[in-house]
């Protein structure tokens, strides 16, 4: 104690997750006097971070995000962010991510001694605040590693606050994107790994009568940074139970809808059932992680085209209707079972369409199995 010593952390610009640390100590550490215990931390810029009876380190850093003032009377943000204490919980003003109804902010939880993520949606009408407990309920039910789990609910007069476990690794599209900017692609052996979780994480769903429904990279958490990470399957705002009944409510992300969520899309006497639309999803994640592309756009190849496709819904929507899956033999060419796998995920019709259980006894998988268990117990359950 008495002096002040500076954390120096490198980090690529392109590498959009936050710094973080973790703590391995027996008796934990300070973190802007907030006590944490063997957990993973988001470093902000300015925290305190003090080792108990023993040296205190600031943490600076030295290449920020460009904050620009919409007018010349906008403040200059603060350097530390502002606080505000809701139940157990102490909520800061640093925003983790935003959606069209709701807001994550980082924040502290002072009985267990840990970062977690605050989701705050605004209520302004009953049947706002029905739809968001449904996915309260779905979520509080949920008792899975690779489901992101609900720590605690708050309300504060017009807005619900939910506390959810802090994933701090950021989102699979990001990772996928960072591979694409490196070496092109994901290995497959991590790949396998993360779709291992994905498909037990989604087994779990299925078997309770589940479905996602939006099921996507941007939706697949890290739960820390680095390779082979835990994930945990998150935003749960469009699942639905009973997900064996046919739905005549389309709904989802585009990029990712199997041909009958498209068909539904324009026709709602066209009904589907949910579980057969995750199968597809999980294809196009593998896919994604493999080829470092999206299945139905024509990647580097033909780069006028891939632009297009990213402008234009309708190419996306047509290529999925009607469209073939490319499987080029520089990439799928030594990788035929994982080719075998995603060909049977991404099948048009969705009665023969590989299921989640068929894709966990698949040959890709069970070629392997021993050792993505044995990975699974020392990195998810034990890590």
């Amino acid at each position: 104690m008495g002096y002040s010593d500076r954390l120096e952390y490198r980090q690529a610009r392109h590498d959009r997750t936050q710094p973080r640390f973790v703590d391995f100590s027996t008796n934990g550490l300070i973190l802007n006097g907030h006590r944490v215990r063997r957990t993973s931390v988001i470093l902000m810029d300015g925290d305190i971070i003090q080792i108990p009876s023993s040296k205190t380190f600031q943490c600076v850093h030295i290449w920020k995000e460009r904050r620009e003032k919409n007018t010349i009377f906008d403040p200059t943000p603060p350097t530390h962010p502002s606080h505000k204490r809701i139940g157990n919980y102490v909520v800061t003003s640093h925003c983790l991510g935003t959606g069209g109804f709701a807001t994550v902010h980082l924040a502290m939880d002072k009985v267990a001694s840990r970062q977690v993520a605050c989701k705050t949606i605004g209520l302004k009408k009953d049947a706002e605040r029905e739809t968001v407990m449904k996915e309260v309920k779905i979520l509080l039910a949920m008792d899975h590693p690779n489901i992101s789990r609900i720590l605690d609910v708050e309300e504060d007069g017009k807005f619900l606050h939910i506390f959810l476990e802090l994933c701090t690794g950021g989102d699979l599209f990001t990772y996928i994107s960072s591979h694409k900017a490196k070496a092109g692609r994901m290995c497959e052996g991590e790949a396998k790994y993360i779709m291992y979780q994905i498909f037990k994480g989604l087994k779990y769903l299925h078997d309770k009568m589940i479905s996602h429904r939006d099921l996507k990279p941007e939706n697949v958490l890290l739960y820390t940074p680095g390779p082979y990470p835990r994930i945990q399957i998150a935003d749960f705002g469009l699942a639905r139970p009973k997900a064996y009944e046919k739905t005549f409510t389309a709904c989802g992300t585009v990029m990712y809808l199997p041909p009958e969520g498209i068909l539904a899309l324009h026709d709602k006497r066209l009904g589907y059932v949910a579980m057969p639309l995750d199968c597809w999803s999980a294809g196009v994640i593998m896919y994604m992680m493999l080829a470092g592309a999206h299945p139905f756009d024509r990647g580097p190849g033909d780069p006028e085209q891939s632009e297009i496709s990213t402008r234009s819904e309708q190419i996306i929507k047509d290529r999925i209707i009607h469209g073939e899956v490319d499987f080029a033999d520089e990439i799928w060419g030594e990788m035929a079972h994982a080719k075998g796998l995603v060909s049977r995920l991404l099948i048009h019709s969705h009665e023969h369409r590989a299921t989640i259980t068929s894709a966990l006894q698949s040959y890709w998988i069970a070629c392997d199995l021993e050792d993505l268990e044995q990975a699974y117990v020392d990195r998810v359950l034990l890590g």
